[in-house]
């Protein structure tokens, strides 16, 4: 398996600190609000790390914390009048509402900043023994030019750095930050060594890495725009405090963009969760977000969107008729199929996954896969019994893979069903409408006016309704 390596910037071959464990930190969300959908992408994501290291086999320990108090958490609760440890714990409810609905599945721990108040201090209290940390009144800062490797990961040198507009000139350099900051009035505190107050915000991922996983583990992981200075704040931290390296490899996911822009609560173009999935099914934007590569910033626009809930629907309606063979089709010896994609779906499913998680490889072989699965189907010349031999191999491959990516997992039947009555609101399908016009179809072929009925047949098809003609009568779906 290969992984590209922020840190050494190249795709290094994966090696586990131990044999057939792997053990994952995946900063969480800042919780103030409701979550928007660069929450949900960087949650897919490390959700697909870590459900294909427990396809290979592997015992995985799976960290994503929840930062519960924050200036922004603090701000927002003024904003409201609540106290801010009742807001974040609404949003920490919320939050995992959100992605449950998105068949993210819960972390091994999510492990809330609050509850390791007395970790963070002891943390702090050994990097100031080790001379890399220093209290200016009763504020806490790590001491940057005492760590010499500062900047590693991110590429940038402490003496190119340029302080930030109004940098506290209490601090020795204006490059060090906050580890402990002195509460302010009507503000959430801790009694420490240093007075009251609460932690600093990179400290609190370094010391839950460390509580859940050890001092050094093997993946680190969030977005890009947190490499600097987060992530490069927290190597100091740890590498300094324990003298040995935090995480062997850093893996950072893209942006979310809408329309090519980074969101932002500043241009108002951020989409809720639960916005989302008023319109979608969560496996459209599971499908979305998956065809793109990791790394890759992904485009949230309409367009986008529309093609995935396309490809979706199309699918579930082929798997829909793929368990319907199987289930009519008589017990038949399982063999190979002799159809390229089928034989082929999890050697492909392997080797892109093997590179760097590349779940955008996968989703593109699916068509050729179903286009093979509907000729199978449609063919005259395969019996019954056959297509469900080669139905079931297809089943017993993909049920795997599906396991692994989160999306076309569902009953098809069940899905379908939940997907038409969602498109149905959301288009404002007048359905009575719809059924009156194939009753008048229905009497026009009666009655012989067969032109009538093409017209019907047509201005139906137009509005996304494809008729099907049927033993047992006219039935009707969706055409996206």
């Amino acid at each position: 398996m290969k992984i590209y390596n922020t840190l050494t910037k190249c795709k290094e071959e994966f090696k586990p600190l131990n044999p057939g464990e792997v053990k994952i930190y995946a900063c969480g969300i800042t919780v103030y609000d409701d979550c928007h959908l660069g929450h949900a992408m960087q949650a897919i994501f490390f959700d697909l790390v870590r459900s294909y290291f427990e396809f290979l086999g592997s015992k995985v320990t799976y960290v994503r914390n929840y930062t519960d108090i924050d200036d922004k958490i603090i701000a927002r609760a003024w904003d409201t009048k609540r106290d801010p440890l009742e807001l974040s714990s609404f949003y920490i409810n919320e939050a995992k509402a959100d992605m449950c609905a998105l068949k993210v599945k819960p972390a091994t721990f999510e492990p809330k900043v609050s509850e390791h108040i007395g970790d963070i201090i002891a943390f702090i209290r050994k990097l100031i023994d080790k001379g890399f940390a220093y209290q200016a009144g009763s504020e806490i800062f790590f001491r940057v030019a005492n760590f010499r490797e500062y900047g590693k990961l991110s590429n940038r040198k402490p003496d190119e750095l340029k302080p930030e507009p109004g940098s506290d000139a209490r601090k020795e350099s204006p490059n060090d930050f906050s580890l402990w900051k002195p509460a302010k009035s009507d503000e959430p505190y801790w009694e420490s060594p240093w007075g009251k107050g609460r932690p600093g915000w990179h400290i609190e991922c370094s010391v839950m890495a460390e509580v859940y996983l050890g001092h050094t583990f093997d993946i680190h992981g969030g977005g890009l725009d947190i490499i600097f200075p987060h992530h490069e704040n927290e190597i100091a931290q740890s590498e300094a405090a324990n003298g040995c390296r935090f995480a062997n490899y850093w893996v950072h996911n893209g942006l979310l963009m809408v329309d090519n822009k980074k969101i932002s609560k500043s241009l108002h173009n951020f989409v809720t969760i639960k916005s989302a999935l008023e319109k979608y099914q969560a496996d459209v934007i599971r499908y979305m977000i998956l065809s793109f590569s990791i790394s890759s910033n992904v485009n949230f626009t309409e367009a986008n969107l529309a093609a995935a809930n396309k490809h979706v629907y199309n699918y579930y309606q082929a798997l829909a008729r793929v368990d319907e063979t199987i289930a009519a089709g008589a017990a038949a010896e399982e063999k190979l199929s002799g159809i390229t994609a089928i034989d082929s779906l999890e050697t492909v499913f392997r080797e892109s996954m093997d590179d760097f998680f590349n779940s955008a490889r996968v989703l593109a072989h699916l068509p050729e896969l179903f286009k093979a699965l509907t000729e199978l189907l449609n063919s005259k010349k395969v019996n019954a019994p056959e297509k469900a031999a080669v139905c079931r191999k297809f089943r017993n491959s993909f049920n795997k893979i599906t396991e692994v990516l989160g999306i076309l997992d569902e009953s098809p039947k069940q899905y379908l069903e939940a997907f038409t009555k969602q498109h149905i609101v959301n288009n404002k399908l007048d359905i009575p409408a719809v059924e009156l016009k194939i009753q008048e179809r229905y009497s026009a072929r009666k009655n012989g006016d067969f032109k009538l009925a093409d017209s019907i047949r047509t201005q139906l098809t137009a509005s996304g309704i494809a008729l099907q003609d049927t033993p047992a009568g006219t039935t009707w779906t969706l055409v996206l």
